[in-house]
């Protein structure tokens, strides 16, 4: 059985997105960003989560991009730290992480798929494991936009991506 949503999908818009969900894509953002903005990241994490939980939470999020640039099928577009719109990779990762923390492994799975090619696919889902698990016991649940369930699965992709 499918669980039912708990939100509506996200607009375009980073704002609209929960508290959660905020730092997810800013996260990816800032680390994506590099330089000064690796700095921030920590900073951020550090105070918003226990110590542990931000270094594992930092670990899962390195790994996710280092699988992502390694064995991405498609070119993967991201927006500034301080855009203020959400694009279909950021919304698609941000639902990657949640399916993770939300024990959506078919889920998970679609969506990863949508990212990598077969051979970076274990451990794309490993790592969004990893940074999933560390923001849930630092207790950043993130809510359940998206179910998925068997009926599915030959699902659309997802849409092509845009830049700012």
């Amino acid at each position: 059985m499918t669980a039912m949503p708990e939100l509506p999908p996200p607009s375009d818009r980073f704002g609209d997105l929960a508290e959660s969900e905020r730092l997810v894509v800013q996260s990816i953002r800032r680390w994506l960003a590099g330089g000064a903005q690796h700095e921030m990241l920590w900073r951020q994490l550090a105070r918003e989560l226990p110590a542990a939980d931000a270094r594992a939470a930092l670990g899962g999020l390195e790994a996710m991009i280092r699988v992502l640039g390694a064995h991405a099928h498609r070119n993967i577009a991201y927006h500034h730290p301080c855009c203020p719109c959400i694009g279909p990779d950021e919304t698609g990762l941000l639902s990657l992480v949640t399916a993770a923390q939300r024990a959506q492994p078919a889920l998970a799975h679609h969506i990863a798929a949508q990212f990598v090619r077969p051979a970076g696919l274990k451990m794309l889902l490993a790592a969004a494991d990893l940074f999933a698990g560390a923001l849930k016991r630092g207790a950043r649940e993130l809510p359940l936009r998206f179910a998925y369930g068997a009926a599915e699965a030959e699902a659309a992709p997802l849409p092509a991506p845009t830049l700012h």
